[in-house]
């Protein structure tokens, strides 16, 4: 399987027509850490969970853990679990550190923490961009116009 990057996201965002910048980096931006140092800004992590065996993209700030028990009762699971490295790439097309909240391989259910919907709709946020090099730097409310197939909970 060919392996999603930075490019599958920029066309996923030009269909939609929405204000957007990708930034590219010398230095790799994994982790919500390296993305921080970067930017110094509102950085959101997109994790891939699984839930009873399927698949569901948490997106979250940056600094936020989830709370997986509070997530087993919200979404009526007995086993909650972080993907494998394999696993995102499967699902998602794009590796661990790279993963952006949309533009996947095959339509993922998501669901958003409460607190991101409580950031101004100006607010820039910035996510994995689709390779280990690129964030995506976009407003709240152009993010909310493309993503779709999620729900508002609070995961933390």
């Amino acid at each position: 399987m060919k392996e999603s990057n930075e490019n599958n996201l920029k066309g996923f965002l030009n269909k939609k027509n929405v204000e957007y910048e990708l930034l590219r980096f010398e230095k790799p931006v994994i982790s919500s850490k390296d993305a921080y140092e970067q930017v110094k800004g509102e950085v959101i992590k997109t994790i891939l969970i699984i839930c009873d065996d399927k698949p569901i993209i948490c997106i979250l700030k940056g600094k936020d853990k989830i709370n997986f028990e509070k997530l087993k009762v919200l979404l009526n699971c007995k086993e909650v679990r972080l993907a494998k490295a394999k696993e995102v790439r499967e699902i998602t097309g794009y590796d661990i550190g790279s993963l952006p909240p949309i533009g996947h391989k095959t339509e993922i259910k998501k669901i958003v923490d409460k607190k991101i919907l409580d950031l101004d709709d100006n607010e820039i946020l910035y996510f994995g961009g689709g390779s280990h090099y690129h964030l995506l730097k976009i407003k709240k409310k152009e993010l909310l116009k493309v993503i779709e197939n999620f729900e508002i909970l609070e995961i933390t």
